[in-house]
């Protein structure tokens, strides 16, 4: 008998994608066997590798096709509230089945890939009401500047458990909230605002990489002279950039305000960007138009919208859009 043709507890429970808890349920059910331990030294059990790859494959025969709600949620950057309003309002198609024990619903990624297309605008207002990258309460926020006799530059960021540490820039560091504010004194470079939102339709679009010092001018420069409230951010840890949705802004004041400004326009993907010597101007792509229709197409169009919970809007756009596609 080899060790390396079986499974520990944990490698089976890793290879499974379950708990090892999941993994004691499936021995006292008699779905997994655990064999004698010969060697010693193990914590828990060993399985036959076999029998965990046979187990395997009978679990992903039972796996429904198309993905879950918390899948789905994360799929669209939504909390699973927000995803089962979408459900509600039946935005969105899926399928209720019983699996496991227990009702789950079973959404299709290509439903999500057009949910997203034509319901882009409110993906990106409820995306924006949890503001994950910014604590309201403490007034803090993703990769603001801090800094103190000491540390000429800090930036704050976040681990997986949602904590907040601080970045040291000079040295590539990371030392908790707590150590940089009471022993190193940190303070923050300027106040946040949170503000009231703007009734400018659209956001402007960039992909910033975190690495480059522009990325850092610029957040600066949105933190110091815009409102949170307008500010939607989706942070990409696996390959370090930062998604930005920003409402109409103009920015004053502004250092090599023409160099940083090409750097947006190179970085935008929806909207403009324009510079001079102290400004840098961000607009939306979309723009208002008022039209005057029948009261008998403007009821139409206001069915339309209550049948697929949206705006009277959002039909228009879509209406408009296609005729010129």
């Amino acid at each position: 008998m080899e060790i390396s043709n079986f499974y520990t507890t944990k490698e089976a429970a890793e290879h499974l994608g379950k708990s090892a808890v999941t993994i004691g349920h499936y021995i006292r059910i008699g779905k997994l066997t655990p064999v004698e331990d010969l060697w010693g030294g193990h914590r828990g059990h060993l399985f036959e590798k076999s029998a965990v790859d046979q187990l395997k494959a009978e679990l992903d025969k039972e796996k429904p096709t198309g993905i879950m709600t918390g899948e789905a949620a994360a799929y669209l950057g939504v909390t699973r509230a927000v995803l089962q309003s979408y459900l509600q309002e039946q935005l969105i198609p899926f399928q209720k089945i019983t699996w496991r024990s227990r009702e789950v619903a079973i959404i299709q990624k290509a439903d999500l890939e057009l949910f997203q297309e034509v319901h882009k605008e409110r993906l990106v207002e409820d995306r924006l009401k949890q503001r994950l990258f910014y604590d309201r309460k403490k007034q803090l926020a993703f990769y603001q500047r801090f800094s103190s006799g000491t540390i000429q530059e800090a930036r704050l960021i976040q681990n997986e458990q949602k904590e907040w540490l601080f970045l040291i820039m000079d040295t590539n560091t990371q030392i908790s909230f707590e150590e940089g504010v009471y022993k190193h004194e940190l303070k923050p470079d300027y106040t946040l605002s949170f503000g009231k939102r703007t009734g400018t339709p659209g956001y402007a679009k960039l992909t910033l990489p975190l690495q480059l010092s522009f990325t850092r001018q610029f957040l600066d420069l949105l933190y110091e002279q815009f409102d949170l409230s307008n500010v939607y951010m989706d942070i990409r840890a696996e390959n370090n950039s930062l998604i930005l949705y920003v409402k109409d802004v103009l920015f004053s004041g502004v250092e090599n305000a023409e160099t940083l400004g090409h750097f947006l326009e190179s970085k935008i993907e929806e909207g403009f960007v324009a510079s001079n010597a102290h400004q840098i101007r961000i607009e939306s792509a979309e723009k208002s138009l008022s039209i005057y229709l029948p009261a008998h197409i403007k009821k139409k169009i206001k069915q339309a919208a209550t049948e697929q919970g949206t705006t009277m809007q959002e039909i228009a756009k879509n209406i408009i859009m296609d005729y010129f596609k």
